[in-house]
């Protein structure tokens, strides 16, 4: 936080205290952070000083900090002050650029001047907009949802969610709102309660279809798509629809099994809760019973027994509710009687003492547990004193995790020095110590979704290592260390800081990413720069996130834009390279010929440049299609590191791309490109410059060429033809690989009738389409259509594999 902006805060709590006799030291802190605030909306400071807030804060506590401050600074409220417009304004636009992620981290980088103009000019909505508009953010049950969230926690989770899709705007969601809260404490560890604000996220509730407000959306465990709640929006129908849909059965015990069961004779591999029911007796309604079973789900195995006598079992007394029956130990095994619990919530609170809390590990636990490389998956706590809402979470951790997830917890009060090692910078903090080897903390709320949306995720991506200082230095110098790196191993490292959003995002991406590599090709790294604050110093870390592959002695830094999709792409191009790199030192070698004979095609591009970021994947794509042609070159000259280089060829804005074709002399002849800078339209311009192997042909010029006897296929298309445009590079670079075979092409808009009629005569087709290509065969001098063949592949591998089966089919045939 900016420094004069305390000071200035300090001198004006000090007028403060002395106005209401007070000493400063009894002042709260809040009272410090209004005054700054009130100083900064006056100079305009940092957007983080605006708020409040430090720049460590999430999502929610932006929220949170803007509507405390909207409520109290908005217009409306102050309408004595001139300047209240200006300084609400300033609240805003500090506001809708922190909550974006994109917005904030060019924010962090480059300060205002890194923000597009229309996001400097803000509008606002009225006072009571402010007042009421997050409707559920401070809700202990009901979870908010957004983009990231709702495609990670919903859709194919291992329990049910209810999801309000709401708009701050719209009365009728504010109308349901004590209901869905009330509903959401209801039926807690039951189903998951959500809510989706649609202004604040509205991307999401586009492209998912939510067209009114509100829509509640139920999801089935393992759903991908919700069921529309249509009935009344009232507590009691919407919570008889979600208990209607749990398909919870209880089975009713006979009096014979449920002495089996008392006795032990009955063994069960989970605990067994039996309910007792009989006329004089307060029995728990069927809704309670079936809100526990929903509880501890896949925990404990709910069953029902209805006493049809004074005396059903002798150590049953009037008060007994329930059972408790434990797994069966010879040793010593007796069943637990729950007597005189009236209410559902004190029962279950009863059930999860039965519960085994979370086992207590020493640092030598953890090494050994990760040395042996166990099938077994920790979930670990790091704490010091006590661990809240544990037991929650135990039973959250067990219930979603039918795989078997052991939790433990770690003492860093007892294991300082392990904990630090380890990069424990905050208590309470949560780990995962997975099969394999690979651990990694969690870095978001503490809350038991946050927690178990991270454990369910890390599970999968057994691949990514959260890395202490000593392995990234093994790592990074080569050296055999703490987790035996060897000299073939390629690593994929991300340095980090949990304060950073777009850091966190990327963590989720990286995570995605790794699925796709098994550890013997690509292993992935992660390095916290909070915990390790020394070490990215000394390896020059100024920007977060930064990433790059070590392979072997070659490092690799990752420019691209933050995305999974692009990590596969830069891994892959990396390890098997596409583009050809050029250098001051091979440039003229290979370009400075007297006569190319081959084409040249060439990037000039920087590392920091975003349109070159969004190139890179698009230009490989280009490589890999020309990549069959021995007479073109694809590659790319980093005008960073060969700025030299660039400057000699009059290269001044990046990317710049230039082809120099063949037979030209070195470096004299050169054409630019000016195109959309996607692979099909840059792909469609290098064909342009390939030897002509592709007349354009008119049906008179057709008919004679029916008449020779060469192997002929034939493109029909129209200019204006997407599908046209698509194949016209894939039909270019096939005729420049098939030299037996002669190629043509007839533009229809000149002879639509023609093209129509023969078409259909050839391939005996009713209904034409555009593109298409047709083979005719060279054996028969009089054409027919039993000598002609439609090709529908629309790749150039396809094109020419297709090509040559139907043409060394006839050969082998007439061979016959």
């Amino acid at each position: 936080m900016n420094v004069d902006l305390v000071d200035s805060a300090q001198n004006s709590l000090a007028v403060f205290a002395r106005l209401f006799q007070r000493p400063i030291a009894t002042l709260k802190y809040k009272v410090i952070v209004n005054l700054i605030v009130i100083i900064s909306l006056t100079r305009g400071e940092d957007y983080y000083e605006i708020l409040g807030i430090n720049k460590t804060a999430d999502q929610d506590d932006i929220r949170k900090a803007f509507k405390k401050l909207a409520i109290v600074y908005h217009p409306d409220k102050n309408s004595d002050d001139p300047n209240a417009h200006d300084k609400f304004v300033k609240l805003t636009t500090a506001y809708e650029t922190l909550k974006d992620s994109d917005l904030r981290h060019k924010y962090d980088l480059y300060g205002e001047d890194g923000l597009n103009k229309s996001h400097k000019k803000q509008t606002y909505h009225s006072w009571s907009y402010y007042q009421n508009s997050f409707i559920y953010d401070d809700d202990k049950y009901v979870i908010n949802l957004g983009k990231n969230d709702y495609y990670e926690s919903v859709i194919n989770s291992h329990s049910s969610w209810f999801v309000n899709f709401y708009s701050p705007m719209c009365s009728h969601c504010h109308h349901l709102a004590p209901t869905w809260k009330e509903i959401a404490k209801l039926l807690d560890g039951v189903v998951k309660i959500a809510a989706v604000n649609c202004e604040y996220n509205w991307q999401l509730c586009h492209q998912i279809g939510i067209r009114a407000y509100p829509t509640l959306l139920y999801f089935q465990k393992n759903s991908q798509h919700g069921e529309h709640y249509r009935g009344e929006k009232t507590q009691e129908v919407i919570t008889r629809f979600v208990l209607d849909r749990l398909n919870i059965h209880i089975h009713e015990l006979s009096e014979f099994h449920f002495k089996e069961y008392l006795s032990g004779k009955i063994v069960k591999k989970m605990p067994v809760l039996i309910f007792i029911c009989n006329d004089q007796q307060n029995c728990f309604t069927s809704d309670e019973r079936i809100k526990v079973a929903a509880t501890f789900d896949k925990l404990i195995d709910v069953k029902m027994f209805t006493c049809k006598n004074d005396e059903c079992h002798d150590k049953i007394s009037y008060d007994t509710n329930a059972i408790y029956l434990p797994i069966y130990n010879k040793s010593f095994w007796e069943p637990i009687f729950l007597d005189g619990i009236f209410d559902i919530n004190t029962l279950i609170e009863k059930l999860l003492d039965q519960l085994p809390g979370p086992q207590e590990l020493s640092d030598n636990d953890f090494k050994y547990i990760r040395k042996i490389k166990s099938d077994v998956t920790w979930l670990i706590c790091f704490y010091i004193g006590d661990i809240e809402n544990v037991r929650d979470l135990n039973l959250q951790t067990k219930k979603f995790s039918p795989s078997g997830i052991k939790l433990g917890k770690i003492h860093c009060g007892r294991n300082g020095q392990f904990c630090s090692k380890l990069g424990v910078t905050r208590y309470p903090i949560w780990g995962m110590l997975k099969p394999g080897g690979a651990f990694e903390f969690h870095h978001g709320n503490n809350l038991n979704n946050d927690i178990i949306k991270f454990m369910q995720i890390s599970m999968k991506t057994t691949n990514v290592w959260a890395l202490s200082a000593e392995e990234t230095l093994s790592i990074l110098q080569r050296s055999n260390d703490i987790i035996k790196i060897t000299g073939d191993e390629v690593w994929f490292l991300d340095w980090f800081t949990p304060w950073c959003p777009p850091c966190i995002e990327f963590l989720s991406e990286l995570r995605k990413a790794s699925l796709e590599f098994d550890a013997s090709i690509v292993r992935f790294g992660t390095i916290d720069c909070t915990a390790h604050n020394t070490l990215c110093h000394q390896y020059n870390i100024q920007f977060y996130p930064t990433a790059m592959l070590i392979n072997g002695s070659n490092t690799y830094q990752f420019t691209l834009s933050k995305t999974a999709a692009n990590v596969m792409y830069f891994i892959n191009e990396k390890r098997n390279p596409s583009v050809i790199e050029l250098t001051t030192k091979n440039f003229r070698q290979k370009l400075g010929k007297k006569k190319n004979d081959v084409i040249w095609v060439v990037d000039y591009f920087a590392p920091w440049c975003g349109p070159c970021q969004r190139l890179a994947p698009e230009w490989s794509a280009v490589a890999r299609s020309l990549s069959a042609l021995s007479f073109v070159n694809v590659a790319s000259i980093n005008c960073e590191t060969e700025a030299s280089l660039c400057t000699s060829q009059g290269v001044r804005s990046y990317p710049d791309i230039r082809i120099y074709p063949l037979g030209s002399e070195g470096l004299n002849t050169v054409a630019l490109y000016n195109g959309q800078r996607d692979s099909l339209s840059m792909l469609t311009w290098i064909t342009t410059f390939f030897p002509k192997k592709i007349p354009d042909l008119n049906f008179s010029d057709l008919q004679k060429l029916l008449n020779s006897k060469h192997n002929l296929i034939i493109y029909f298309s129209l200019p204006n033809c997407h599908h046209c445009q698509k194949l016209q590079p894939e039909f270019a670079i096939a005729a420049q690989l098939l030299d037996k075979v002669k190629f043509g092409r007839i533009d229809c808009s000149f002879y639509i009738h023609k093209c129509e009629q023969h078409i259909k005569q050839s391939i005996q087709i009713q209904y034409i389409s555009f593109p298409t290509l047709i083979l005719y065969n060279s054996k028969e001098k009089k054409r027919s259509k039993h000598n002609s063949v439609e090709i529908v592949a629309r790749s150039t591998q396809k094109i020419t594999d297709e090509i040559l089966n139907i043409i060394n089919s006839r050969t082998k045939h007439d061979e016959l």
